[in-house]
């Protein structure tokens, strides 16, 4: 089968777009692989203004617990969608939440404020829940499966997040929660500053580690080689596929243009 050219114009500038997309997001993965390994892990008594990496334990700094599995954590994010059926169906997203209260990365040494506002959390799923609104299903004759009780609790307290899920109460549905517990292990690489107003005799107490402007800050639940080994596996993925992703906008794009010059 023949593609036409037109067609075959926007599949070749699609697959090049987001071919040098993932090209350049992996390239950001390469540059802060670089930057962890560059930059030495401190202990919190001993970490100065500037880029910090940071590995401890998460202590709450208010208490909060995570939406659905009510687990003291010192960061929660929950994913919502939605099944969209047929030929060019699937998962759709609905809801994307974290939270933004700033928390505690404790060592041996003494603890520090980390404000997760920006940041990328790479952290597991710690609760996943699919189902419908209702037993019951078409017309009350059907059974069907319900989301977990939690997952209803959730909605009838935060009107927010229920009112996204009434919305699609015909479709199924799926919540994804992921949450770093109090006292769970914790890796911190981000730039630490002066905390406004801070006027503690402890150097430490006076510093809060946030997302650098224009460069990132990474936070994940495990020590720096296994967030590494993450980040270059995330990176060789992105690469290889933008690689083949570029190659192919580029030889349907030629394959065009080449065409034009010949008829």
């Amino acid at each position: 089968m023949v593609v036409p050219i037109p067609q075959c114009c926007c599949i070749g500038g699609f697959c090049l777009f987001f071919g040098l997309l993932l090209i350049y997001n992996g390239t950001q993965r390469r540059l802060l692989i670089q930057r962890i390994k560059n930059t030495p892990t401190s202990k919190v008594r001993s970490a100065a203004a500037g880029l910090v990496e940071l590995f401890g334990k998460a202590v709450c700094k208010d208490g909060m617990d995570s939406p659905v599995s009510q687990r003291r954590c010192a960061f929660w994010r929950i994913h919502g969608e939605y099944y969209q059926p047929g030929k060019h169906g699937g998962w759709r997203t609905i809801l994307r939440k974290d939270s933004s209260t700033p928390f505690y990365l404790e060592d041996e040494t003494g603890k520090m404020l980390i404000d997760p506002k920006g940041a990328e959390v790479d952290i597991p799923q710690d609760f996943q829940s699919t189902g419908h609104l209702s037993e019951k299903g078409f017309f009350g004759l059907l059974p069907q499966r319900q989301l977990h009780p939690n997952v209803l609790a959730l909605m009838e307290r935060d009107q927010e997040i229920g009112n996204k899920f009434r919305s699609r109460s015909s479709y199924n549905l799926r919540i994804t929660e992921y949450f770093i517990a109090e006292g769970d292990p914790l890796y911190v690489f981000g730039n630490a500053v002066l905390l406004e107003g801070a006027s503690s005799h402890v150097a430490h107490e006076n510093l809060t580690v946030k997302k650098p402007k224009g460069a990132p800050m990474y936070i994940s639940d495990s020590h720096e080689k296994r967030a590494i080994d993450k980040l270059n596996t995330s990176m060789a993925v992105q690469l290889a596929i933008g690689l083949a992703l570029t190659a192919i906008g580029l030889f349907m794009l030629l394959t065009v243009f080449l065409g034009d010059l010949n008829a």
